[in-house]
């Protein structure tokens, strides 16, 4: 694994060796957003993937609109992650774990067959970063691919499968 340094995590941009991706395996559920005929990938940024000037629940719709999926309702989505009766909000009223269980359902608007991570618990604390990371091992049992780009050994250990790019 690397240590701290810049730059982005190299799965999302280039590989840098060292770096570490944590695959979690993806379950036999439902894909929360419905099945497609053509693969796709939404990506999970650090800071959520969130506008600031939309509601919670508008962010949600954008990013479903956007993808050209049907949304069941953003308050399904939310309620998914965790954040029921938060859509009103905005984003700059959230905690910093708040926020990235709504950028989680941001990506899950887009109904993605795999879901890339580039470290996504970046910004948080200790147990915040490992109750993501419950939500994204969730993400994957209900069956969307999680691809977890981290530098971060315990983040790393909640994987099934461990790729260090050399």
């Amino acid at each position: 694994m690397a240590g701290p340094g810049p730059g982005s995590v190299p799965l999302v941009r280039f590989a840098v060796p060292g770096e570490c991706v944590a695959v979690l395996p993806a379950g036999s559920g439902d894909a929360p957003g419905g099945a497609s005929d053509r693969a796709t990938v939404g990506l999970l940024l650090r800071r959520g993937n969130l506008f600031d000037h939309l509601t919670v629940a508008r962010n949600v719709v954008l990013a479903g609109r956007l993808a050209g999926r049907p949304l069941r309702t953003a308050d399904d989505l939310l309620e998914l992650v965790g954040l029921a009766g938060r859509g009103d909000d905005y984003p700059g009223t959230l905690s910093a774990l708040e926020s990235a269980r709504a950028g989680v359902a941001v990506v899950l608007a887009g109904a993605p067959d795999t879901v890339v991570a580039d470290e996504p618990a970046g910004e948080l604390d200790g147990l915040a970063a490992l109750e993501l990371m419950d939500l994204l091992c969730a993400v994957a049992a209900r069956g969307t691919a999680v691809v977890v780009a981290t530098r971060d050994p315990e983040i790393a250990a909640a994987a099934h499968r461990i790729v260090r790019v050399a």
